[in-house]
């Protein structure tokens, strides 16, 4: 008799258990929102979905969003406090953050052949609280590029710092770019153009 019920407790656990894990968000399958830190004071808020992309900050005296639809073929800029929006077509290769890899399973070989670089790893690193994959990616000018793969999101890149050597042959950090506060899943309604905003036909007119 016992047999049966410990069978039946079981397969109960199992069940729980794929339910659970089925809850679980991904980076790769729901996506991310994250802070994104350019050197020490530069923060924007940023949300990826496979090719969708979004970024917001303070800039120009108010806050900006920007988003890229690859499958709309569309980019908005728009203005929460003004209600303008700005829509242009995207191009192939727009980027939110140009040069920083945002998709999870970082590809370093994929990455070093488009900026005509050799790249190999160097180790572990740890970025926060994120155990890392650590690679260092030489350019033909002699920049180093350094890149931390987050191995618990999926080897997501968390940090690109670039040195370049200056006059007197040191290395200085040329750029340093961080990915903090990862939450995995990022909602669909945040890449979708916004509704009741006024169109404007440039940039400018978005300023003002």
């Amino acid at each position: 008799m016992r047999r049966p019920r410990r069978r039946t407790m079981a397969m109960f656990a199992v069940a729980l258990l794929c339910a659970f894990c089925g809850r679980i968000k991904t980076v790769s399958k729901d996506g991310y929102r994250a802070v994104l830190i350019f050197g020490s004071s530069e923060r924007y808020a940023i949300a990826v979905k496979g090719e969708k992309r979004r970024v917001e900050g303070e800039i120009g005296g108010s806050r900006l969003v920007k988003v890229i639809r690859p499958d709309l073929g569309k980019v908005w800029q728009y203005r929460p406090a003004t209600r303008k929006v700005l829509e242009e077509k995207s191009a192939p290769f727009d980027e939110i953050v140009p040069g920083y890899p945002l998709e999870p399973r970082f590809d370093p070989a994929a990455y070093a052949h488009r900026f005509g670089g050799t790249i190999r790893q160097i180790g572990d690193a740890v970025h926060g609280i994120h155990p890392c994959d650590q690679y260092e990616m030489r350019l033909p000018s002699g920049d180093i590029v350094t890149i931390a793969a987050a191995r618990d999101f999926e080897r997501l890149p968390v940090r690109v710092e670039h040195v370049r050597r200056d006059a007197s042959g040191q290395f200085q950090v040329v750029s340093d770019t961080q990915l903090l506060d990862i939450r995995a899943g990022a909602d669909e309604d945040l890449f979708e153009k916004p509704k009741g905003y006024t169109p404007v036909k440039s940039f400018e007119e978005l300023s003002r």
